[in-house]
């Protein structure tokens, strides 16, 4: 507990009236109403016969104020600092050198080599052998330790790749439904594509090469509204399972990293996946999801 004299501001001439109104501590200063602290030091002055007024309310707020930020200060423990142990230090302790636990340190590559983790044994143990050598020696033998795990960064995609291949994805419980949704999507957009070239290849043959069509011809225009009327009432039923956004729908928005995409773009390679493959990857949230067990 801290004296009553550590706090800056109380002068020789109060600390006798403060003990004798038992404020003898910081702790007691500051967890005491100010008036309550005013009445005990009237008290305290009549006894003592100290002549004049005492301190006021404003003054014993201030002395409790920086009573609470010197409790504060000393509340603060500094945090040990990191010292290095001999190993006779440990020897004379009584302590194996075998129990001490190696840390593991990792180091950023050289300039110029690839980017790569380097994990290195270190601590008493690897030192026991080098106390005879000066600091750049110590560099020069630890950095040709044979503990020394290196990994690429082809590695470690290949070892991703390979975690990426045996994830299957969590199931959908409408799969009936988004394959059909993904199978009118892929039929209506190869069909509008495949009427489209139809439509250019009439219209060359008729302006270059003077050829003549019946007017049945036409009809292929009728596709287009088959086409997006099945779409609309068949394609867009489908949802993602974890977003709860509709799958075969496109939107002018950012998508995923991992969505699947395609020269048509990501709502045909989402739904080609989920005809072909029997799984997708939304194209908003990037959640796969299979569609059979």
């Amino acid at each position: 507990m801290g004296d009553i004299s550590e706090v800056p501001g109380i002068t020789d001439s109060v600390l006798p009236l403060l003990r004798e109104a038992e404020l003898d501590t910081v702790e007691l200063l500051t967890s005491l109403e100010a008036e309550e602290i005013m009445t005990r030091l009237d008290q305290a002055g009549r006894r003592l016969a100290v002549p004049g007024q005492g301190p006021s309310a404003e003054l014993v707020k201030a002395w409790q104020s920086t009573g609470r930020d010197l409790l504060r200060k000393q509340a603060v423990v500094p945090a040990p600092e990191a010292k290095e142990v001999s190993l006779d230090s440990l020897q004379g302790a009584g302590i194996e050198l075998s129990s001490v636990p190696v840390a593991k340190v990792l180091e950023e590559s050289p300039p110029g080599d690839r980017a790569g983790e380097v994990v290195r044994k270190t601590g008493l143990e690897g030192r026991e052998n080098l106390r005879e050598f000066s600091p750049r020696d110590s560099e020069t033998v630890e950095s040709k330790e044979p503990d020394i795990a290196f990994q690429t960064l082809e590695e470690r995609r290949d070892v991703s790749l390979r975690g990426e291949r045996r994830n299957r994805g969590m199931s959908h419980p409408d799969a009936a439904l988004v394959r059909w949704a993904a199978l009118v999507t892929v039929a209506v957009m190869l069909l509008s594509i495949m009427a489209v070239l139809a439509l250019v290849t009439i219209g060359i043959m008729v302006l270059f090469l003077k050829v003549q069509f019946h007017w049945s011809i036409t009809l292929l225009f009728l596709v287009f509204p088959f086409c997006l009327i099945l779409y609309l009432a068949q394609g867009t039923k489908a949802r993602c399972r974890l977003c709860g956004q509709r799958l075969f729908v496109p939107k002018k928005c950012g998508k995923h990293v991992r969505a699947g995409r395609s020269i048509l773009g990501h709502t045909f390679a989402v739904a080609r996946n989920a005809v072909i493959f029997a799984n997708y990857r939304c194209m908003l949230c990037g959640t796969k999801t299979r569609l059979k067990d």
